[in-house]
């Protein structure tokens, strides 16, 4: 067993359509580089408490991408005590603890206890943060659909749109298939009605005076454009309406 920093990175064999084979890299999770210390910030989304659904997000997906979050999940054991591969398991649980802490704002983090084991750490945090969301899911909805226009710019207000749809994705994550079995490719048709859902919260919430007309010619188009062709469309109608109106001042 070679050590965690000395570890050199495995490969396999992949065929390319029926050609010579090519050497494709596999990471070892316990593979580390010269960059995984202590003291980097793996996300810049800090744990605040009421922002543990995306602060979670966050931390899995950065996880993944460096084949550690096994160790957080438990599907990587610890080795038995007469394991050679123990001693790489704690030096990686101890990165882990050190990375996840590194990502809690300050204050906060003084109040979590300090474990040695990452997956100890994941799990305290989810039980003390981790709340029902149908409240808030609720909260947003009617933000969303209270969301109007009311005399701001196209950006603006699609900004304020996107901030809401952004949280409320985070509580309302798409099913994916489990069982790999699927060639129905759900997951785009049900990403594809999500989309056409913003599309119509975003026309909906316009200055009816100002845009009902470009809303109307929208609308009527099949299939309904996607959400940034609308934004281009509704930016562009915003320039010509300011060109005009200062022409005519």
């Amino acid at each position: 067993m070679l050590s965690t920093w000395g570890r050199k990175a495995q490969y396999s064999m992949a065929q390319d359509d029926g050609k010579d084979g090519i050497q494709r890299k596999t990471i070892s999770p316990y593979d580390l580089t010269t960059n995984d210390n202590p003291g980097i910030i793996i996300t810049q989304v800090q744990l605040k408490g009421e922002n543990y659904d995306e602060w979670a997000r966050s931390i899995r997906t950065a996880l993944r991408a460096r084949k550690k979050f096994g160790f957080i999940d438990g599907t990587i054991k610890r080795p038995d005590e007469n394991s050679s591969d123990l001693k790489d398991w704690w030096t990686i649980n101890s990165l882990l603890v050190s990375w996840i802490r590194n990502t809690i704002e300050p204050t906060l983090r003084s109040t979590i206890s300090h474990v040695e084991v990452a997956q100890d750490l994941w799990t305290d945090i989810k039980e003390r943060f981790l709340v029902i969301n149908g409240p808030r899911i609720q909260q947003l909805k009617t933000k969303l659909a209270d969301c109007k226009q009311k005399g701001l710019t196209i950006v603006n207000y699609y900004g304020k749109l996107k901030m809401i749809w952004d949280e409320l994705a985070n509580f309302e994550q798409m099913p994916t298939c489990k069982c790999g079995k699927c060639t129905c490719d759900l997951g785009s048709v049900l990403e594809k009605k999500r989309e056409e859902e913003k599309v119509h919260q975003f026309l909906m919430g316009l200055d009816e005076t100002i845009y009902g007309t470009v809303r109307s010619n929208l609308l009527a188009q099949d299939p309904l454009p996607n959400l940034n062709r609308v934004y281009s469309t509704l930016i562009q109608e915003e320039r010509v309406k300011t060109i005009a109106r200062e022409k005519e001042e």
